[in-house]
């Protein structure tokens, strides 16, 4: 049984800003929304959930998703969501496009005829074509188009995507962008649009305790009375507050039968401390991958330090000089791994609970025995006497 939201929550002010857009795009005044956040935070929920209230009113939806798996496409994003429009039940007319319509045979196939096909137009003329067809899109009752994953796409679809937020004001339509936040070019466009005044810029925030207990109790299908409160602010310890986490921990719950129904509600059976859901260690694993295997290593060693760890036994550990942690640790506080510890100069804190569990579950016994070993040494020899905690650490 997989357990979804049925809506989405904690989300109030962007959904009335994004439907303040929506109102002004429908209303001939087009415009952009940008929804920034890490990664299973919800933008691409709530970018669905715009799409299906703009579709509620008529309008017509076009979807595409900037992808990291296999080579880079040109204009992936923007082809996919431009598919859609030779393959629907309502074809749109294009015979108004005139000279741009070929233009747009580098996105779609369907489009492409004369003697110039085989030849690539500049962008600049791509990206007025496509802004012209948006906008007959949009004449009869509004267009929206999604495009998700910002982060992952091309260097031709930024460009496209930098002139369409820039032109699309006076086209019923509306542009919605999801970006993982971090450095990235998507991210970089949508903060100078934002700027200018040109688009709405916002960044999810995670969900606070009162979120999680009302998205528990709609993906549970009861009422927020039958999830116990104690219930509600494990479930939000363990997920930090991430839509995505929430429900991956209720399906590893329920299906392994640590969280049950019962008379007095959804109780858990015991504190399923390590439990860690399978999707977690699959995004883990992956950012811990464009670290490098040297990274990677890092992680591990502080890892086996528990959930906040001092970088200088760190380094100890994995004998790595100053500049070589300094780095790594940089990627992974930029990869939303780690993050400095406030409280402590030189300490840092993975970002989830459950990251470093992540980690070591990625571990085999062997491996981690001799990295709990070499860390306890490291230890030892930069604290002399084990003052403070250290002797229980």
């Amino acid at each position: 049984m997989l357990i979804r939201s049925p809506g989405v929550f904690g989300r109030d002010p962007e959904l009335r800003e994004s439907a303040k857009a929506l109102d002004n795009a429908l209303a001939g005044h087009g415009g952009a929304v940008f929804l920034v956040g890490e990664s299973g935070i919800g933008k691409s929920r709530l970018a669905r959930e715009l799409a299906t209230r703009a579709a509620a009113r008529g309008a017509r939806v076009l979807r595409g998703s900037g992808s990291a798996i296999g080579p880079v496409v040109p204009f992936r994003p923007l082809a996919e969501a431009l598919f859609s429009l030779t393959r629907d039940a309502e074809p749109i007319d294009v015979g108004d496009l005139g000279p741009y319509l070929p233009a747009l045979g580098v996105l779609v196939p369907d489009w492409r005829s004369g003697p110039a096909a085989d030849l690539a137009p500049p962008l600049l003329v791509v990206a007025e074509a496509v802004l012209r067809l948006l906008t007959v899109v949009g004449r009869a009752g509004g267009c929206v188009l999604v495009l998700d994953d910002l982060h992952d796409t091309d260097a031709e679809t930024l460009f496209l995507l930098e002139y369409l937020v820039s032109n699309v004001g006076s086209a019923r339509v509306l542009l919605v962008g999801t970006i993982r936040d971090g450095a990235s070019a998507a991210h970089d466009i949508a903060r100078s649009a934002a700027r200018q005044g040109v688009c709405a810029l916002r960044t999810l925030r995670r969900l606070g305790r009162a979120d999680v207990h009302e998205m528990v109790a709609a993906c549970l299908g009861t009422d927020r009375e039958h999830v116990p409160p104690a219930t509600a602010a494990h479930l939000w310890q363990l997920s930090s507050g991430i839509p995505f986490l929430v429900e991956e921990l209720l399906h590893e719950l329920v299906q392994d039968g640590v969280l049950a129904d019962g008379p007095g509600g959804w109780h858990l059976a015991d504190r399923p401390a390590g439990t860690v859901p399978a999707a977690l260690i699959t995004s883990i694993a992956a950012r811990l991958g464009k670290l490098g295997p040297a990274g990677a290593d890092l992680l591990a060693a502080a890892a086996v330090l528990g959930t906040r760890f001092p970088a200088p036994v760190v380094q100890r550990t994995i004998g790595a000089d100053d500049r070589t942690v300094a780095v790594f640790l940089d990627s992974a506080v930029e990869a939303r791994l780690v993050k400095p510890d406030p409280a402590a100069a030189g300490w840092y804190v993975f970002e989830h609970p459950l990251t470093a569990e992540a980690v070591l579950t990625q571990l085999g016994p062997t491996r981690r025995a001799e990295l709990a070993r070499v860390a306890a040494d490291a230890a030892e020899l930069l604290h002399p006497g084990l003052p403070g905690d250290w002797c229980t650490r």
